[in-house]
């Protein structure tokens, strides 16, 4: 092909990868290209903006559902050489970013009600680990588990009345859910080896999971009242080959996952739980992974190396097409999109 008319095929592409994205939508992610990772936002046409400066090392962790503010870890450095951790509401409209809810050595995972009004996180400031509930603003911030063994990974179920998250309280990791206010503990999962990253489908009518029950990492699903527990795949079981990172399309209908080789490549498939069928995003080299939905479900983010180093790439829901959004002498990680303002 000449190269004028390969440069319109990209550029035809990457055109059709915002309309198809949404006019408003975006993609945050990490990139290293500043020495300390710093949070970014990425148009679907590949136009940048830098969230995030200074010293400490900042990730993206959620968006507010309605698209006007991000939250972020932030990872400071403290005195004695170790770190300290906080969430930062970061405004997308150029407000002043606020920090809410305690500091600690670890603040991770915070999950959003899908109004917005509420989340919940986990952290050590007061335990090994547990998880706790406050208001968007960061006010009546309220304890809601208490465990010495530990509670990780909270998700808000998608009608806010629920939370699942993963106790290591009898002694290994099981999927449990409860009350959004943290009663009526319920345990989903039982077995002598570790269930973790619990995520609801979009209806809230199933849970997916990561077990390795099988002796290597594998994707499962269960019902919230812990009947129908299964596989996500169906294939012949297989000790060399592990999956990660499930991603619940926003329908429902598609989880896109990470299938990574022992020792080898990472790969990304697509599966349509309906027909039970699943494509490949095609790859020529290197790894990709973190796979992220786009609002309206016709793209995928992922990063891969492919090229390199990590960048940041889009496909389209059937695996197709897949094009590259970042280009940074450095790493670009950890996609995840941030809805246009003012939509739910």
């Amino acid at each position: 092909m000449r190269p004028h008319l390969r440069a319109l095929g990209l550029l035809w592409v990457l055109a059709a990868c915002a309309d198809a994205a949404g006019s408003g939508d975006r993609i945050t992610f990490i990139s290293e290209r500043d020495g300390a990772k710093q949070v970014y936002l990425v148009t679907p046409g590949g136009k940048e903006r830098r969230l995030t400066t200074g010293p400490a090392d900042d990730f993206p962790a959620a968006a507010l559902p309605d698209g006007s503010a991000l939250l972020i870890v932030s990872v400071e450095p403290t005195p004695g050489g170790a770190t300290a951790e906080q969430l930062v509401l970061h405004p997308l409209d150029g407000g002043t970013p606020r920090r809410i809810g305690p500091r600690s050595a670890r603040v991770r995972n915070p999950s959003w009600s899908l109004d917005g009004r509420w989340l919940v996180f986990e952290a050590d400031t007061l335990s090994f680990r547990d998880l706790y509930r406050m208001d968007a603003d960061g006010g009546s911030l309220r304890r809601l588990t208490d465990n010495p063994e530990g509670n990780f990974e909270p998700a808000v179920s998608p009608d806010g009345r629920w939370i699942a998250f993963v106790s290591s309280r009898d002694r290994d990791a099981e999927v449990y859910i409860m009350r959004a206010d943290g009663t009526e503990v319920r345990r989903l999962t039982a077995f002598h080896r570790d269930d973790w990253d619990p995520r609801w489908s979009p209806d809230g009518g199933s849970i997916s999971f990561l077990s390795n029950r099988e002796g290597i990492d594998r994707i499962f699903m269960v019902r919230p009242d812990g009947t129908n527990l299964r596989r996500l795949t169906t294939e012949p079981r297989d000790t060399s080959v592990r999956e990660e990172s499930p991603a619940w399309s926003p329908n429902g209908e598609r989880v896109a996952y990470v299938r990574r080789a022992r020792g080898g490549r990472a790969r990304i498939r697509i599966i349509n739980l309906k027909a039970g069928t699943f494509v490949e995003v095609p790859s020529p080299a290197g790894n990709d992974d973190e796979p992220a939905w786009s609002p309206d479900g016709q793209r995928l983010a992922f990063t891969s190396s492919r090229d390199g180093d990590p960048e940041i790439y889009l496909t389209r829901a059937d695996g197709s097409a897949p094009t590259r959004v970042t280009r940074s002498p450095s790493a670009d990680w950890k996609p995840l999109w941030v809805p246009s303002a003012g939509e739910r």
